[in-house]
């Protein structure tokens, strides 16, 4: 009986720790193995092994298939806050990309297996460089592990709560998506209007020869000098006292044992 409560409690504690893995962005890449993945969140569930409620049957296989629903659940809930917080810089990326004439561009990312923008893939390596070298992926760890102490086996979160922080969520990607592209949109936009200028006191230059090598140029000069201010603004998102880190503690506060 002791060697079945073992058992079971690590494979709910896998559940919700290996949902979480396979699914937030970094730890989801086709190039990362499989093996390594499980291995991982085998090792994390190994580590916490969380108790279980000693009133609990664990030989139903009723209460053994709602627990394993609610773990996955619950595992999916929270990578899917991790999601939104990098779908900012695939915001962006499509922002800046448009008015810089590589609306039409796309490249295959192997890691993802879909293509996505030039500056959505640019961003997301940027990205990617500040999520590991502020330590961010230790921190969400650490508070997925925290969450059994908050969320117990069989333990849910309120759904209109959490439907409104989500949704809070999305506001927040909406302005920050906005922020990082609004240089490159307001920058280009100023531009049209120059070369818009240019035609007509001069109808004889081709501005669709000249205007899109011009547009490219001042928007990547633009980017390049935004780099800190993205830098800066990401940072944010995954610092440890960030943005995300804010909506995973509301998160938390929403559970129900």
């Amino acid at each position: 009986m002791v060697l079945l409560t073992d058992f079971v409690r690590f494979s709910l504690a896998f559940l919700r720790l290996g949902t979480f893995i396979a699914v937030i962005p970094l730890f989801n890449m086709r190039n990362l193995p499989l093996m390594s993945k499980l291995g991982f969140a085998a090792l994390c569930s190994l580590i916490i092994m969380p108790p279980l409620n000693p009133t609990w049957n664990v030989e139903s296989l009723g209460v053994l298939i709602t627990l394993s629903l609610g773990e996955v659940a619950l595992g999916l809930i929270m990578a899917f806050l991790v999601i939104l917080a990098f779908s900012v810089v695939n915001f962006a990326g499509h922002y800046v990309d448009t008015p810089m004439g590589f609306g039409m561009a796309s490249i295959f990312d192997p890691a993802l297996g879909t293509q996505v923008p030039v500056f959505s893939q640019f961003y997301h390596i940027l990205t990617a460089l500040i999520f590991f070298g502020i330590d961010a992926h230790l921190w969400i760890l650490q508070a997925v592990g925290h969450s059994f102490n908050v969320i117990p086996f069989g333990g849910l979160v309120s759904m209109e709560p959490t439907f409104k922080l989500v949704m809070d969520l999305v506001t927040q990607v909406f302005i920050i998506g906005i922020q990082i592209a609004l240089p490159v949109i307001a920058t280009i936009l100023l531009t049209d209007i120059g070369l818009g200028i240019v035609i007509r006191a001069v109808p004889q230059i081709n501005v669709f020869v000249l205007g899109f090598p011009i547009k490219i140029v001042v928007g990547l000069t633009i980017v390049i000098f935004m780099i800190p201010t993205f830098v800066y603004i990401t940072g944010r998102i995954f610092a440890i006292d960030g943005l995300l880190f804010k909506y995973f503690q509301g998160l938390l506060a929403l559970g129900v044992s």
